[in-house]
């Protein structure tokens, strides 16, 4: 037998906190992956998913937590230091028409939002030949800290801010 590592125990946890939420109906979850990279011995698991629901009107978000060769081999050595946990990250994905203004605000309660716990980037992309004026944004938040099982109640916190920022990005940052 043996003991589960940082990135397990915090996959079992945000596993559970989506599926909940997903089964009150706050989301939907609407994809699942659990990766091994072999060849540098990373592992990544993510759950897409769908928030608001309104086909309308809606913001899908890519949670992340990544784990890499070092963080693995400093739990087996047992010699765990502030460097040793897991990435967490989110993306979200919504459409914007006005990019000045709506990214602007965006931007803006983003930050307010994750505050110093968080970098928060946006990339704009339109598929070539279609009608300008929709863009697709993706923005993207990326925790700086790494996340430990005894401070994993954070991503409660994390899971709660994705709810609100959720909200912020459909009324194109405005409160």
């Amino acid at each position: 037998m043996f003991d589960p590592t940082i990135y397990e125990n915090l996959k079992v946890i945000l596993e559970g906190m989506a599926y909940d939420l997903d089964f009150e109906g706050v989301l939907k979850v609407t994809g699942r992956k659990d990766l091994i990279d072999l060849a540098s011995m990373s592992r990544t698991y993510s759950l897409e998913v769908l928030l608001n629901g309104k086909k309308e009107k809606d913001v899908r978000a890519k949670i992340e937590l990544k784990a890499g060769l070092e963080d693995l081999a400093d739990e087996i050595m047992e010699r765990e230091t502030e460097s040793t946990g897991c990435i967490f990250s989110v993306a979200f994905y919504t459409t914007v028409q006005d990019i000045e203004t709506e990214c602007s605000k965006i931007g803006a309660a983003m930050r307010r939002l994750w505050k110093t716990d968080g970098e928060v980037t946006q990339t704009l992309s339109y598929i070539y030949g279609l009608p300008r004026g929709s863009y697709r944004n993706q923005i993207n938040v990326v925790i700086h800290h790494k996340l430990h099982e005894e401070n994993s109640e954070q991503l409660e916190d994390y899971v709660n801010r994705i709810l609100f920022a959720a909200e912020r990005i459909l009324k194109k940052g405005e409160r």
